[in-house]
């Protein structure tokens, strides 16, 4: 298939599909995000797929959202709460989209994975991390919040807290060491090592693996995870609208400097910490 921000090739039953905005660090705008959900769709549908292989061009997994000012770019400080609400949700059903998926998804975590990449990384089946690999979720860091809350339920309440409140970043081991993702491999053998893996489960049955997956995925939602995440966009809607002085700088600092700058400064009251 052809996407203009996505790759999508088939290795016999096997679908690497590659987030395809290298020179924005796989950013994840209106764009990526519509061709991952056609991606997501026919994958579904197609009988020779087994398992899926999900990974980034260039040096990151993702950034994130894009926050970059777009045509198709969205500032929840210029809308109405239901407007952001729908917005989010929007989101959250995209990344839903591989939890439900009928076939396991292995992430290929080849840089950074931050945000809302980090999210996309954990509702992946399975998580394999280059030793190159950088991962967080330091949206409060800019004023927003999380949309899809899984962290909780990948990590332990302590570190999810202590991740989602202080913004702060792990590396690939400390990632593995709390449970963000599977195991780290050195970078060079990570698509050799993903491949291995997504093999292996293609030769399995294909009714037990998709039960399986579904069962896990049961055991989770029985845990409460999709009412917390329907009650996080939520919150998250207010947290995001809602304008901080903290907030009002970066914003002012990303129309006069752009958004290097904002960034750079939002990181800068953090350094001495």
């Amino acid at each position: 298939m052809a996407f203009q921000c996505l790759l999508y090739e088939k290795k016999g039953p096997i679908c690497c599909l590659t987030l395809n905005r290298p020179d924005k660090l796989n950013a994840l705008n209106g764009a990526i995000l519509t061709e991952f959900r056609e991606a997501m769709d026919v994958i579904e549908v197609d009988p020779d797929i087994r398992v899926v292989i999900l990974t980034g061009a260039g040096r990151a997994f993702s950034a994130g959202f894009d926050l970059e000012r777009g045509p198709d770019s969205s500032d929840p400080h210029e809308m109405q709460a239901h407007e952001w609400r729908e917005h989010l949700n929007a989101f959250v059903d995209t990344f839903l989209k591989v939890w439900r998926l009928g076939k396991p998804v292995i992430a290929a975590v080849n840089g950074y994975a931050l945000a809302g990449a980090c999210e996309l990384v954990q509702v992946c089946d399975v998580k394999i991390a280059s030793d190159r690999a950088i991962l967080g979720e330091p949206e409060i860091r800019a004023g927003l919040g999380p949309p899809l809350l899984i962290t909780p339920f990948s990590v332990n309440l302590a570190m999810a807290k202590e991740m989602l409140l202080t913004g702060d970043t792990v590396d690939a081991h400390e990632a593995a060491r709390i449970g963000l993702v599977n195991r780290v491999v050195p970078h060079d053998d990570l698509m050799a090592e993903c491949e291995r893996v997504a093999t292996k489960i293609s030769r399995m049955s294909e009714v037990g693996v998709r039960m399986t997956k579904l069962s896990v995925n049961r055991a989770l939602e029985g845990m409460g995870f999709l009412s917390a995440v329907e009650t996080n966009v939520e919150l998250m809607t207010h947290f995001d609208i809602s304008v901080s002085p903290e907030q009002q700088e970066f914003n002012a600092i990303r129309e006069e400097k752009g958004l290097r700058a904002a960034l750079d400064w939002r990181d800068a009251r953090f350094r001495d910490i």
